[in-house]
């Protein structure tokens, strides 16, 4: 009956009850009816029983004719349908003055075996011989020899339900005007309890929802009466606490609404005194916890709890960084200091994700280009100094000429792609995007490094579209600068005579572009690291092609700048296939 009205609980809890009171004033009837009946049935039989011993006892000595005793025992004057049967010790039906002979052994029936064991046995059940419920009582019969035979009179049981049925018609009517008025008187109590209540549960939710003005009046009981005096205290309490409360928070808002950082302010027991709303969109909550709330009820966070008992403790730990408890990539700073006058702690949230970053980009960028930018330095430099010795001649000057121009271009190749790559990882919270055809950008991107495959010797296909029409969600200019980059790899690693492929494919929402190619491949332990900066599977070979270790990096980001991933899967020796997954426009 979960949800469901006391009234209603009541009545249907009385009526249960008068029901199963009822059901088993039923059968118990009945049954004490058989059981009675029974007992009768089977004194009668035991009478019967005795008077037929001597009889019996007569015709298992073997002194007649079995056709004699046969026909005796079938004229012997019963009552009714009451049936007699002689057996013999090794339980062959000797005689039956209803059944026709011959019958099965009976050695095996239970009223038999107890009387083998104590003289006399009893039990009931349906007769295959009479085709009716019969019981059964046999008398064990001895002689001076001991064991003769057995005495066996059944009665079939059929009158039971004769009486039975003269009786429930009776036992209907009585037990079904019982249960009337039982529903009835259960129904007037649930009325009488639940008007009451439901006048109290009226008011209780008016001042649920912040309607004070009215008042409890219920009659009843005298313990619904002292509830409403209760419900009516509380309401005035709860008014004056909450206009006290509200001015306090007007004040306390009104100084700090202003606020960007987040400020949590707690009592001793760690309760909330206060919460703006800047603090709760930081610790990801729909809305600041409600004072005198426990403040680990709500949040779990424990660089912020440790930061807050160290100020209740009285420490004042310098502010430190950590990541946001919504685990959504954000970094926080996190301070807490003792309350001034009172036994509690303020702590302060600052969300520094961006700084960082910018503060990390930079650090990166400064470490890559220092490392990076020595060796074609030292290469230009070196060059230089050669050339200023006057000795030299015209073909050394020629060479160390064309060392100085490559190392150049490969500085600034470094110096575009770092360029290229902070660009993009400033854009990635802000790119425009716009519907653009799916495979457009890889096919400018072919188009543009045609001759570059002409002059590498591989064939560049450029498959179908699997549907017409199909566009994905993305700045077309990057998605070609991705693109050329992936080509212009599948182009450098892949011998002559190999083959570079496009095409597209959907994947529910999502739009897949594949560049597949024939090439030298991927060894497994590099495929987890080829999309970090400035990672070369070998070094060495990449900087005689003139890659910078930049080019899968940018596609990264140019990939997750759009809400997308790059996938790799790569066989040493068999070709690499870079797969770019982009929203469906």
């Amino acid at each position: 009956m979960k949800g469901g009205t006391l009234g209603g609980r009541i009545f249907g809890a009385l009526a249960c009850v008068l029901a199963a009171l009822f059901a088993f004033a039923w059968f118990w009837g009945q049954a004490r009816i058989r059981q009675n009946h029974r007992v009768q049935v089977e004194a009668r039989l035991d009478v019967a029983a005795d008077l037929l011993e001597p009889r019996a006892r007569t015709w298992l000595r073997g002194g007649l004719p079995v056709e004699e005793i046969r026909a005796q025992v079938a004229d012997l004057p019963t009552r009714g349908r009451r049936r007699v049967t002689l057996v013999a010790p090794d339980g062959v039906v000797l005689a039956d003055n209803v059944a026709r002979l011959p019958l099965d052994n009976h050695a095996g029936r239970p009223e038999i075996q107890e009387a083998a064991r104590t003289g006399r046995g009893a039990s009931s059940r349906f007769s295959d011989s009479t085709g009716f419920a019969t019981l059964y009582v046999a008398h064990r019969i001895l002689d001076g020899e001991g064991l003769a035979g057995f005495l066996r009179v059944s009665e079939p049981l059929e009158q039971v339900e004769q009486e039975l049925e003269s009786h429930r018609n009776t036992l209907l009517l009585g037990g079904a005007a019982t249960l009337l008025l039982g529903l009835l008187a259960s129904w007037v109590l649930s009325l009488q309890l639940s008007r009451p209540l439901a006048e109290m549960e009226r008011t209780a939710a008016a001042f649920a929802d912040g309607d004070l003005s009215g008042r409890g009046n219920a009659s009843g009981p005298a313990e619904f009466t002292r509830l409403a005096v209760s419900l009516n205290r509380m309401a005035d309490q709860i008014r004056s606490r909450m206009m006290a409360e509200g001015r306090a928070r007007e004040e306390l808002e009104s100084v700090l609404a202003g606020l960007a950082e987040g400020v949590v302010a707690v009592d001793a027991r760690e309760g909330v005194l206060f919460m703006n709303g800047a603090a709760a969109r930081i610790l990801g909550l729909p809305a600041p916890v409600a004072p005198g709330t426990g403040l680990w009820e709500a949040v779990r966070f424990p660089a912020l709890e440790e930061r807050i008992r160290g100020a209740l403790g009285g420490r004042a730990d310098p502010p430190g960084d950590t990541p946001s408890p919504a685990r959504d990539g954000r970094l926080l700073e996190v301070s807490a200091r003792p309350l001034e006058g009172k036994r509690g702690a303020v702590a302060l949230l600052r969300d520094v994700t961006e700084v960082r970053r910018l503060e990390r980009i930079r650090m990166d960028f400064v470490a890559n280009v220092s490392h990076e930018l020595r060796t074609p330095l030292t290469g230009v430099v070196g060059a230089i100094e050669t050339l200023e010795d006057a000795e030299l001649d015209a073909a050394g000057r020629a060479r160390f000429l064309d060392i100085a121009r490559r190392n150049a271009t490969r500085l600034q190749a470094l110096v575009r792609d770092l360029l290229d790559l902070s660009s993009i990882e400033a854009e990635e919270a802000v790119l425009p995007v716009e519907p653009v055809a799916a495979d457009g950008p890889a096919r400018t991107a072919a188009s543009s490094l045609a001759d570059l495959a002409r002059k590498c010797g591989v064939e560049v296909v450029l498959e179908p579209l699997p549907a017409p029409g199909l566009q994905v969600a993305g700045n077309a200019r990057r998605l070609e600068q991705a693109f050329v980059n992936l080509l212009e790899n599948a182009l450098k690693y892949t011998p002559a005579g190999g083959r570079v492929a496009v095409r597209v494919r959907e994947r529910g929402g999502e739009i897949a572009v594949e560049v597949e190619d024939t090439g030298i491949g991927i060894p497994a332990e590099s495929l987890p690291r080829i999309f970090e900066r400035f990672y070369r599977v070998d070094p060495s070979r990449s900087r005689g092609m003139g890659g910078t270790g930049l080019g899968l990096a940018i596609v990264k980001h140019i990939a997750r700048a759009h809400r997308g991933r790059v996938e790799v899967r790569s066989v040493e020796g068999a070709g690499t296939t870079f797969t770019v997954v982009l929203p469906r426009a």
